[in-house]
């Protein structure tokens, strides 16, 4: 009874804390007296899940063309299009603020407080790793100053650089605490994602601090490198688990979050199809798994829609005949995968960092079909003769461009924030000058969206900052264009 209760509260927060209920990056919704870390956490994970595995996700997914939007409705058109305004997910940012983020400080406060450095240890890593998903899709957000309600209505943004340098302090700082100490206590299952198990935090812990390193590689190469030495002499142990919720049922407001906004909570299940770019990139090669990432048609045939083909101007394909996204109630919500992990260590190790790439490599494939309860057909892929070989005799370059492009399609359906940042950071997959069947055109290659309103070959690299900030908070940035880099996207 204990476990279904504490997965009922972390579940039903999707159907309570809604992002139209919290429109203030400063509001501070103070919890109730009876709260606890151990209460807290739980909803707050699941505040972080319906954030980025709704929104976000869909915003990364589909500029990363996993998806398009279908040619016989719109929900999305604006984001195919990239047509980004200050109004754009602005109550994404705001749950953000005022859920999740604020829900993690009140667990790293009360637990500092009481030496329960095991809490400690949950927030900090759940909140450095909310922040940096954030800062990597804003660039600058308010963090040491913000989370103080009317103690401060006009919190500064930090830079990215900045946000960065102190989250890695936040860890180190967590990390460094006395796990022996009375007074830590095991949460138990209100830890709903590795049920107490402090070994797997600490390892969360340190593959997060590997992203934030490698997100800096072409950025502050010194600063990446002394980062990336210091884990791997130290010996520190990287996820070789799903950092994921897995607690959802098919039930109202209990089930994934992608799955309650996009199928059950709007008129039409068609919205989300699958682009071209990826489905013909799986098709030829063979990877079984675009059957558990997408619903064929009556045909049983995969057949992608060309990007941003929403019906601008006109658009020849029956809606009918192009594959949809397989977005079920109960999938897990993945926040950092075992097969993410992997790829992280791979890219490290071609690097030179210890470690090697080619296992880890293959080891990432492996976990993205275990992941998606596929057969593992990664040794043929993987063979000197399969499309997915490892160039092991190969330049860094690539190596660096299998690694990603397998991460690329690990991330499928799951990450879509995640896969969006990467590609910004390493620039694969690459974009196209030209489009599908022209002369030069390589698969996987991103295209240009045929609706697309920023001018070819302009893509987006980030949101505007959220009209809702910029409403209240006076020490808002100015805005920049949506197309302009992240600080660290800087790969020569």
């Amino acid at each position: 009874m204990k476990k279904i209760a504490i997965v009922f509260i972390a579940a039903l927060t999707f159907g309570i804390v809604s992002c139209s209920d919290f429109l203030d990056v400063n509001t501070d919704p103070n919890n109730a007296p009876t709260s606890t870390p151990a209460l807290t956490l739980p909803a707050a994970i699941a505040s972080s899940a319906s954030c980025f595995a709704g929104y976000y996700n869909i915003l990364g997914g589909f500029w990363v063309e996993y998806w398009t939007q279908d040619n016989g409705s719109n929900q999305y058109k604006d984001i195919d299009a990239y047509n980004i305004q200050q109004s754009t997910l602005n109550t994404t940012f705001s749950e953000m603020y005022s859920g999740a983020l604020n829900d993690y400080k009140f667990v790293r406060e009360q637990s500092k407080a009481t030496g329960d450095w095991n809490l400690y240890l949950m927030g900090t890593v759940m909140q450095a790793y909310s922040f940096q998903l954030m800062a990597d899709i804003y660039d600058q957000i308010p963090l040491d100053e913000a989370l103080q309600g009317a103690g401060n209505p006009n919190p500064h943004y930090l830079t990215g650089q900045q946000v960065y340098d102190t989250l890695i302090a936040r860890i180190d700082d967590a990390l460094s605490k006395d796990f022996s100490a009375l007074t830590n206590t095991n949460p138990g299952e209100s830890d709903i994602l590795f049920g107490g198990n402090i070994s797997k935090w600490k390892s969360f812990a340190n593959t997060l601090k590997l992203k934030i390193y490698l997100r800096q590689i072409y950025a502050r190469p010194a600063v990446a490198d002394a980062g990336i030495k210091a884990l791997f002499s130290s010996g520190a142990s990287f996820l070789a688990d799903d950092a994921a919720m897995t607690q959802f049922i098919d039930q109202e407001n209990k089930s994934n979050p992608l799955y309650e906004m996009d199928q059950r909570k709007l008129n039409t299940k068609q919205n989300i199809k699958g682009s071209k770019t990826f489905i013909d990139f799986l098709i030829d090669a063979q990877d079984s798994r675009i059957g558990k990432l997408f619903i064929p048609n009556a045909k049983k045939t995969f057949i992608g829609l060309p990007q941003g083909d929403f019906g601008v101007p006109t658009t020849v394909i029956d809606p009918a005949t192009i594959c949809r996204a397989r977005i079920t109630a109960t999938e897990p919500v993945y926040f950092l995968s075992k097969a993410e992990s992997y790829f992280l260590q791979s890219e490290a190790a071609a690097r030179g960092y210890g470690g090697d790439d080619e296992a880890l490599y293959i080891s990432g494939i492996s976990a993205s079909f275990d992941q998606l309860d596929t057969l593992d057909a990664s040794a043929s892929l993987t063979a000197p003769s399969g499309p997915y070989a490892y160039p092991s005799s190969g330049s860094l370059e690539a190596k660096l461009k299998a690694i990603i492009t397998q991460k690329w399609i690990a991330l499928a359906g799951f990450e879509g924030a995640e896969a969006f940042t990467e590609r910004n950071r390493t620039h694969y997959p690459e974009y196209s000058d030209v489009t599908y069947g022209d002369s030069g055109y390589q698969l996987g290659d991103l295209v240009y969206p045929i609706g697309g309103v920023t001018g070819t070959g302009n893509f987006p690299k980030r949101l505007l900052f959220p009209e809702t900030e910029r409403n209240r908070n006076i020490n808002t940035p100015a805005q920049v264009p949506a197309t302009t880099k992240i600080w660290w996207d800087q790969k020569p």
